[in-house]
């Protein structure tokens, strides 16, 4: 996704939420801050999905998938893991699941996609000075290994991702868009985003 592109759907969504733009680019530079030399090259990304066929797992999987590669997004990756001893090639997270099973997976293999927003600064605090390595990302403007590669949940992000590194082929995996209340609009923009990219 273009950066212009994103940030057009981004105002969108900010207004629609109330979200605050200052408070997203502040937790992008707390992560800067506390992640220091753990942040990855993006290109970490590509070299385990470029011409890949690439599974995006989202938090309604209910059984494994055969697939080259996994990306969980989010809470998925505890429903992931408890169906299937695989571990994901690639995790999405805005970090809601606990430092515990995210330094499990990392230290299976698993490239962390770690996510700053407004709303999680907190568990930044917390859990990244846990954590050994990851790519970081923001919804607001990148900087310095901060990158943005478009989205706004864990799902719609980690497919973007998927397709923005090359995957020959993506599949979505446990999605599902309806949801009563603020859970139900976020999922809205998620699918509207998917349809924009091309995803879905």
């Amino acid at each position: 996704m273009k950066l212009e592109e994103w940030f057009r759907i981004y105002i969108e969504i900010a207004r629609d939420f109330g979200y605050s733009i200052d408070e997203d680019r502040r937790a992008a530079r707390i992560l800067k801050e506390i992640g220091k030399d753990k942040l990855l090259d993006k290109n970490v990304l590509r070299e385990k999905l470029e011409k890949k066929e690439v599974a995006v797992v989202g938090g309604a999987v209910k059984k494994p998938i055969e697939c080259q590669r996994i990306i969980t997004a989010g809470k998925s990756l505890i429903k992931w893991i408890n169906i299937t001893s695989r571990i994901p090639d690639v995790h999405v997270t805005d970090l809601e699941e606990g430092a515990e099973i995210l330094k499990k997976v990392e230290e299976r293999g698993c490239v962390l996609v770690v996510h700053a927003h407004g709303d999680n600064i907190e568990l930044i605090k917390e859990i990244v000075p846990e954590l050994n390595f990851f790519v970081a990302t923001t919804q607001a403007e990148p900087f310095d290994r901060v990158y943005n590669f478009g989205g706004f949940t864990d799902g719609d992000r980690a497919a973007i991702i998927a397709k923005e590194f090359g995957a020959k082929r993506i599949l979505l995996h446990g999605f599902d868009f309806k949801a009563e209340g603020v859970k139900g609009k976020k999922l809205m923009w998620a699918k509207r985003i998917l349809e924009l990219e091309g995803i879905i």
